[in-house]
């Protein structure tokens, strides 16, 4: 949920709910922060602020924020490099669901020559 999407009165009502749970604040304000790594071009500036964001998110005691940092930080690298190169997997992603509902179809193939003719014919 982004604030900047909220109207008014959703605003107003995410405020309170935030001042009575401390946790869930400190969560919404760290979600926020994290959204400034995609800003970064240069890895080692956005190094420096992940680990940053790790620390504070160890910190908080929240054991769910402990969780995904730890997962943050072995991510690192790929996240990393999407400073440098400004691209995603998601294309690849979306072509390996291709592949696979391609195989699910099929009941699979024997023929790894006609997999590929199927794979070239649905990618064009």
């Amino acid at each position: 949920m982004n604030v900047e999407n909220l109207t008014p009165k959703r605003e107003s009502s995410l405020h309170e709910l935030l001042s009575m749970n401390e946790d869930l604040n400190q969560a919404y304000i760290l979600k926020d922060m994290l959204k400034q790594l995609w800003t970064y071009t240069y890895k080692a500036s956005a190094s420096k602020f992940l680990d940053k964001w790790i620390e504070l998110a160890k910190e908080t005691g929240i054991d769910e924020l402990k969780r995904f940092a730890k997962g943050l930080n072995r991510a690192r690298e790929g996240l990393l490099s999407y400073c440098q190169h400004r691209i995603t997997s998601a294309k690849i992603e979306a072509f390996n669901g291709v592949i696979k509902r391609i195989v699910y179809k099929a009941c699979g193939y024997n023929d790894l020559e006609y997999l590929y003719l199927k794979i070239r014919q649905e990618s064009l």
